[in-house]
């Protein structure tokens, strides 16, 4: 009660603006609704490919990204999860059950692309995990076929890349990526079904490596999910 007053009265003296076309105040976390619903498709993705709700191309959508990131809009995590949730919900509802007993809903755990614990100290929280959260909350309240967990003890960073964006070179990224995850107890993963979550990705090297060190552990599915691309 003391926080929503709180923000209330915030919102009052300093009004925050749609990223989009800003208006004052908006409910989606920094979005008004029509600049949410707005926000470009990217094209449609091919078999086995990394799922991806939005266009990075998208101004909104990079905006929303972006102030996430490197402004710690932390608010923006909940609208791109909605936005992945709504734009993924039936091709979650086309996965075959993979599952004994048909009563119950599968089983899966949602893995974050984690940080360094240098870099996550510097940024002070990391934005895949906060999307990931709320895109599990999501799953679960709306979704009976699935049942998703947040795991954050499975899948780690070895190593501090460059940002990919930053790197133009294909080769160059596949070389930075290699062998910069880790999995810190393989029976975590093993047998297991995982959706890893992104904020964004480019050629999708990130997503690719991560999946490579979990299907190495024994991942029995995995799926990629990002806000855009």
């Amino acid at each position: 009660m003391i926080s929503k007053l709180k923000n209330a009265v915030l919102d009052f003296l300093f009004p925050r603006e749609c990223l989009g076309c800003g208006a004052k105040n908006p409910p989606n976390g920094g979005l008004c609704s029509e600049c949410f619903n707005g926000i470009g498709h990217p094209s449609l993705p091919k078999k086995g490919s990394v799922f991806a709700a939005a266009d990075y191309g998208d101004d909104v959508a990079k905006k929303a990204i972006w102030a996430l990131k490197y402004r710690k809009a932390r608010g923006l995590a909940e609208p791109l999860a909605e936005l992945m949730f709504r734009r993924s919900e039936r091709r979650m509802e086309a996965l075959p059950p993979a599952r004994s007993n048909p009563s119950e809903p599968d089983k899966w755990l949602i893995l974050p692309i984690p940080l360094t614990k240098k870099r996550l100290r510097e940024r002070g929280f990391n934005q895949s995990e906060l999307i990931a959260k709320y895109l599990s909350d999501k799953i679960n309240a709306k979704n009976g076929r699935m049942s998703v967990r947040v795991a954050l003890d499975v899948l780690y960073k070895i190593k501090d890349t460059p940002s990919q964006v930053s790197v133009k070179d294909k080769e160059e990224r596949l070389l930075n990526l290699k062998n910069s995850f880790g999995v810190k107890n393989p029976e975590s993963a093993a047998g297991k079904k995982i959706i890893i979550v992104d904020d964004v990705t480019t050629t999708g090297a990130t997503l690719k490596e991560a999946e490579k060190t979990l299907k190495e552990a024994g991942a029995k599915k995995i799926i990629a999910m990002v806000a855009a691309r």
